[in-house]
């Protein structure tokens, strides 16, 4: 039994073309809800953000050759709010750096803490650009990255250094003490300003 493929008429291709311009019609004409305009505008500035974002994020090859020479096997370099960041490689981590506790914790602020199991696990020390967030307080209106960096509570692990936005992930969400936590927050505070370089076009 042989099966005939269907060819479809030029009437049928007609009234197929005719329905979807009729639906595009419709689309274009009818005015759009409240609700519908303001989700579409949020959606419009979210891209907008976006974009701004990863302007202010990337860097170009012609830029990297402005730059000056560095020991790419001791630093990364990072592009955060139009400026330019080494970060140790020892430190190297996912968009901004790692901490490894209580291993760094305690060499960079002479402490002894131990943890439950005889290895590390890591703090993700996220940098952002500002142009990522158009939230800047809570629902109670406190100020989500605090420009005095570590304080206070709740948002410890989240603030403005050097116009960047700091932000301490957990990667393996194990609870640890509040002291605890401060110490991972200021070791990423003492790594921000001690070791963390910026450098600038030289030509």
């Amino acid at each position: 039994m042989k099966i005939k493929n269907y060819t479809p008429t030029k009437g049928f291709i007609w009234i197929l073309l005719l329905i979807i311009f009729i639906a595009w019609l419709v689309y274009k004409c009818v005015p759009l809800t409240e609700k519908d305009q303001d989700a579409l505008i949020h959606s419009n500035m979210e891209r907008e953000r976006i974009r701004l974002a990863e302007e202010f994020d990337s860097y170009t090859q012609e830029d990297f050759a402005r730059l000056p020479k560095f020991d790419s096997r001791k630093y990364f370099l990072i592009k955060r709010s139009g400026r330019f960041w080494l970060i140790p490689r020892e430190y190297q981590g996912d968009s901004g750096f790692k901490i490894r506790w209580p291993t760094d914790v305690n060499k960079l602020l002479a402490k002894k803490w131990k943890n439950d199991f005889d290895r590390d696990y890591a703090f993700n020390v996220f940098m952002y650009s500002p142009q990522y967030y158009n939230r800047t307080t809570d629902y109670w209106g406190r100020k989500i990255y605090n420009n005095a960096s570590c304080q206070p509570k709740p948002y410890v692990g989240k603030f403005k250094w050097n116009g960047v936005l700091v932000r301490i992930y957990d990667s393996y969400h194990r609870n640890i003490k509040d002291e605890q936590y401060l110490d991972v927050c200021l070791t990423a505070l003492k790594i921000l300003n001690e070791e963390v370089k910026e450098i600038y076009f030289v030509n």
